[in-house]
């Protein structure tokens, strides 16, 4: 703001230094209010939570009242009213010994028992580690001379057994797995072995299982990349991640069945370029990063979760115009919603018909030059521009979902890992963290084994034999 230069008051004496005076009053109370409406709008972006913005829901340091636990008011524990879950039993397969758990002579001290059972037979399963759960096992290859070869013959080692190799193939795929899943350093997995295993394994060791195991999962891994420009819909969202210090990001590209991260170190249309080729013949859902409206494919969804947020967030500036803009808007919304959660209860005819309406309604309105100056109008140009990628979710509410919730779920996992590990330190360290988080989270999603995906990967990478698949079963 301007300076204004200070007014002696007993200068005022005539009517052209009151007119003065006024005039300065009233600048000054301009730019007062200008000051104080950018201090509104910034303690607004201070503000912004995981309802208003793209932050994620643990980013709310303190959540609004409304949202806080109130003391006493809810114990620790199942509520009442929810139905308790028991846990049901071991499948006979998975018990290794059945004890008959007979009593002789009656505990009241009356005697014996009648030998002939009666009454219900009443089971207790218990699972516990053995004593020494790593079974080391050594080969002493002996030679034996050959008289017409001239040298000395061994007998080969098992299949399965590398020379040279500590760790047998389930031991590498549980460091593989642990490594991956939990994020663990190489000191706290040698201090797992050590100390629960009762095996002693060094950093190196441990390092080079990784890589061996990185390298088993590399042809799964491609075949899944190179499945991707042929899926009818992708969900794909992109968040950072460091390396050496350095500013990367891991993309992923995901189904309900699949799940492809990458490593990049940009952040641009290039990666999905790179990845889904020129053009994408599928349908993306995707928030309004600009890499996503670059692409332009051509049946693009936004995800409007994202955009609900920026709507929600025009409420919260001071100023009333905006406000009730944004309250008309999200209301438009709320009620396609409404409409969507009850599209079962409609035949296809009548929903579009509904829906139509209510698309009429929100577009006639964002066409009425209602939005004032500002963030109300930048976001309803914004609407107007990707208007049909907003809805194709009621066109085709089979083949589209309204929110990219699928890829931010699909995420989490490398959010923790990220927190624990702080990202990786080399080209190898980012190829082994999207290969395992492609085989961790493809596999949760098709219910298979992650641990057993990586046995079979490294039996196959040993053997020669092709490598187990990704793609879910047709």
């Amino acid at each position: 703001m301007a300076q204004l230069p200070t007014i002696d008051v007993d200068s005022i004496n005539d009517l052209d230094s009151a007119k003065a005076i006024i005039r300065y009053l009233l600048e000054e109370n301009r730019q007062l209010k200008e000051r104080v409406q950018a201090l509104e709008i910034k303690i607004a972006q201070l503000e912004k939570n995981s309802s208003t913005s793209s932050k994620p829901p643990s980013s709310d340091i303190v959540k609004p009242p409304h949202e806080q636990r109130q003391r006493g008011k809810r114990r620790s524990g199942g509520q009442p009213g929810h139905p308790g879950v028991r846990r049901a039993p071991l499948p006979p397969d998975k018990v290794d010994h059945i004890l008959d758990w007979e009593l002789n002579e009656c505990p009241l001290g009356h005697g014996k028992l009648d030998p002939n059972r009666c009454g219900e037979t009443t089971v207790h399963q218990v699972a516990e580690l053995v004593d020494k759960p790593v079974e080391v096992t050594e080969y002493r290859q002996h030679g034996h001379w050959c008289p017409h070869c001239r040298t000395i013959h061994y007998k080969e080692l098992p299949e399965g057994v590398v020379e040279g190799q500590l760790c047998g193939m389930k031991l590498q795929a549980l460091v593989g797995y642990l490594k991956g899943n939990l994020g663990a350093s190489y000191s706290e997995l040698a201090q797992f072995f050590e100390e629960v295993l009762g095996l002693k394994l060094s950093r190196s060791v441990i390092c080079n299982i990784v890589g061996r195991v990185s390298k088993a999962l590399k042809v799964p891994y491609e075949e899944l990349g190179k499945s991707l420009p042929n899926e009818p819909v992708l969900n794909i969202d992109e968040t950072g991640w460091k390396d050496s210090g350095r500013s990367y990001w891991v993309w992923i590209f995901c189904t309900p069945l699949i799940a492809y991260f990458t490593v990049s170190a940009s952040r641009g249309s290039k990666v999905l370029k790179e990845v889904l080729g020129e053009t994408f013949g599928g349908a993306i859902i995707s928030d309004f990063y600009s890499a996503y409206v670059k692409y332009a494919n051509a049946w693009q969804q936004f995800c409007l979760a994202h955009l609900i947020r920026d709507i929600k967030f025009l409420e919260t500036l001071p100023d009333k115009a905006t406000q009730e803009f944004g309250e008309v808007v999200l209301g438009q919304f709320r009620s396609i919603f409404r409409l969507w959660h009850k599209r079962e209860q409609y035949s296809a005819q009548e929903f579009q018909q509904r829906a139509e309406r209510l698309k009429r309604r929100l577009y006639t309105f964002l066409h009425s030059g209602a939005a004032p100056p500002g963030k109300a109008a930048t976001l309803n140009k914004r609407l107007v521009k990707h208007w049909e990628s907003l809805f194709r979710f009621l066109a085709e509410p089979r083949r589209y979902e309204p929110t990219n919730n699928l890829s931010e779920q699909t995420l989490r996992a490398l959010v923790r890992i990220r927190r624990q590990t702080q990202g990786t330190r080399s080209r190898w360290g980012r190829e082994w963290t999207a290969r395992v988080m492609s085989v961790l989270e493809s596999c949760r999603k098709q219910k298979r084994s992650p641990w057993q995906f990586i046995l079979s990967a490294l039996q196959a990478s040993y053997a020669g034999t092709p490598a187990p698949s990704l793609l879910p079963v047709p």
